[in-house]
């Protein structure tokens, strides 16, 4: 009682020395009380294992093994001066069978705490090594949110979906390409102080990005003013879907320019922010490319220049499409055919067309309403970005089971 009442109220650990504090309640009140009981009993053999183990146990969580020999030594030093007693006293006692008993309880107490300092060694370690690894992880928490602010989503989330063969190796794929850029960007840059059209450009790119998210493209390069946006790399999908969400993703940011320009004038900008876009869709290569130590993702091909093309020819505030682009989404928009003409670059020539606004299909939202017991659905798939429609079918997957041939 009064050895768990030490270590209960912490009195203790007021004592400082090795070995540990803990031992010290053992040593210094239940040994003599052994002593007592062999001098009363007769035999304290057992009373004296019994109090060692409970010292032994009760002390492992936080001694090593110097403690712990220096406590099994302790008591058989007093074990056998108490047997020398009782033999001085005139009581039989076998020295020789005692000290083998003796010893071969030290080597028993050695051998446990040989083993419990292994265990504790191992506890020590793997304390250190999850803190550690907390430490590391926090860190690494703390870079991924800086770093994620370098790397575009789509690409963090095929890395992170398995070993992201689709982005280091080198895909064909037909994609639809989209290149934007500020109409004389260079006066507005002569007549603006650097802070101030950093701001401008942030605030810009700020919400241009914002919608190549929402309509799931990959940011694939802001060069100055401009902006390049990749449909269907890393993450493939199907050219004409690619096709309409790129065009859909471009006349969102004509209209969210609208409000920009507004704000922008009600702070004092003398300018009106004008940009020109062009969609492209064909086959490039895609991938990582750079060496070794520095890669960047991107594509390359007759494809990408193409629609850089478009957009230096498209009228401030307009949106040109290609040939190979229209044709795709041809009953879903409304275009103003511009003829043929030769770019720079490509050796044939291209058919291009002006973006005048979607079909009254297209234009019309789509609603879906379905009952039936226990079920009502009600979904705008319009609505719904393309994390949100995932997460859908996710949901779905989960209660109802991917379909089978047979389901």
């Amino acid at each position: 009682m009064v050895c768990y009442i030490m270590v209960a109220t912490g009195l203790d650990r007021r004592f400082t020395f090795d070995p540990h504090f803990v031992f010290i309640p053992n040593w210094i009140f239940f040994a003599p009380m052994v002593a007592y009981g062999y001098y009363c009993l007769g035999n304290a053999r057992g009373l004296m294992q019994v109090g060692w183990f409970m010292g032994f146990f009760f002390c492992a969580g936080y001694v090593r093994f110097r403690g712990v020999i220096l406590t099994a030594c302790w008591y058989m030093l007093l074990y056998l001066a108490v047997l020398l007693i009782a033999q001085w006293r005139g009581q039989p006692v076998d020295l020789l069978r005692e000290a083998i008993r003796s010893g071969i309880f030290l080597a028993v107490c050695i051998f446990f705490a040989f083993l419990l300092d292994m265990v504790a060694a191992q506890k020590q370690y793997l304390q250190a090594s999850i803190k550690t690894l907390k430490e590391k992880d926090r860190m690494i928490s703390l870079l991924n949110e800086k770093l994620a602010k370098f790397v575009t989503t789509p690409l963090v989330e095929e890395l992170a979906r398995g070993e992201g063969e689709a982005v280091l190796s080198h895909q064909r794929r037909k994609i639809t390409v989209f290149f934007s850029d500020i109409q004389d960007f260079s006066i507005i840059t002569d007549a603006m102080e650097p802070e101030e059209l950093a701001q401008l450009l942030n605030e810009y790119f700020a919400e241009m990005i914002q919608l190549v998210y929402h309509f799931g493209g990959t940011v694939d390069k802001i060069m100055g003013d401009g902006l390049v946006v990749l449909f269907g790399a890393p993450v493939a999908i199907e050219p004409p879907v690619g096709a309409l969400r790129c065009v859909r993703m471009a006349v969102q940011m004509q209209e969210r320019l609208v409000s920009l320009n507004e704000r922008w004038r009600a702070g004092g900008f003398a300018h009106t922010i004008n940009v020109r876009m062009g969609i492209n869709t064909g086959l490039a290569v895609v991938g990582s490319f750079g060496s070794d130590d520095w890669v960047n993702y991107t594509a390359i091909g007759g494809q990408m220049n193409i629609a850089a093309r478009l957009q230096q020819m498209a009228e401030p505030g307009k949106i040109l499409l290609s040939h190979s682009t229209y044709a795709l989404i041809a009953h879903s928009v409304k275009t103003k055919r511009l003829g043929q003409t030769t770019l720079k670059g490509p050796h044939y020539p291209i058919q291009v067309y002006q973006f005048e606004g979607f079909t009254e299909e297209e234009e019309k939202p789509r609603s879906l309403a379905w009952h039936a017991q226990g079920c009502s659905v009600c979904l705008q798939p319009d609505a719904l970005d393309i994390p949100e429609k995932e997460s859908f079918l996710l949901m779905l997957e989960e209660y109802l089971g991917k379909p089978t041939e047979n389901s």
